[in-house]
């Protein structure tokens, strides 16, 4: 039986020759959201800002750099976490109550667990995917993972939904990774 580090990995994720990564980097500022509402009567009174840099995407923008993730193999799941330098270095990918996903840091938040689902539907493991790209499904408890709006907003996100015909482009970089606090896992 292979151990939760065989089948852990790091990967990137692209749809339709777009990378996933935040929005502060797909756009290369940070990703300042005004939103109204919620105020009754005087809805304009009820301004607030909202810093929506830390949320994923795959829009066009200056960046088409690829975030690195680890996805890391445990029974609920694939957990992934951003192996990218920088800011969101070590950061969980968290859906979020309104169902967009964003990375958190793991001191908040426990990653969400994700399933990688082949053509055909069925729940797949790195062992099942032999060489370094993929067409994929990827979901969170039942729903599949697809662009997506936010109210007031001009961005794109990546939210979850009940439609499951949303194929991303899974390219596998190494393969058998260990946690970064036990390099010598087995």
């Amino acid at each position: 039986m292979l151990t939760h580090k065989q089948q852990s990995f790091l990967a990137t994720l692209w749809l339709n020759d777009q990378p996933i990564n935040t929005l502060d980097t797909l756009i290369g500022k940070a990703a300042w959201v005004n939103r109204l509402g919620g105020a009754g009567v005087l809805p304009q009174l009820a301004s607030t800002v909202r810093n929506d840099s830390h949320m994923l995407s795959c829009q066009a923008g200056i960046s088409k750099k690829p975030m690195l993730f680890y996805f890391r193999q445990t029974p609920a799941g694939y957990r992934l976490y951003v192996r990218e330098p920088g800011d969101h270095f070590g950061k969980g990918v968290w859906v979020h109550d309104h169902s967009h996903l964003g990375v958190v840091s793991t001191d908040q938040n426990d990653p969400s667990a994700f399933a990688l689902r082949s053509s055909e539907g069925q729940i797949v493991s790195l062992s099942d995917l032999a060489g370094d790209e993929h067409q994929i499904t990827l979901t969170h408890n039942g729903l599949s993972v697809s662009k997506g709006r936010r109210s007031n907003s001009p961005y794109e996100y990546l939210k979850t939904r009940g439609d499951l015909s949303t194929v991303w482009t899974l390219k596998v970089l190494e393969r058998s990774v260990p946690w970064l606090s036990s390099p010598y896992e087995i």
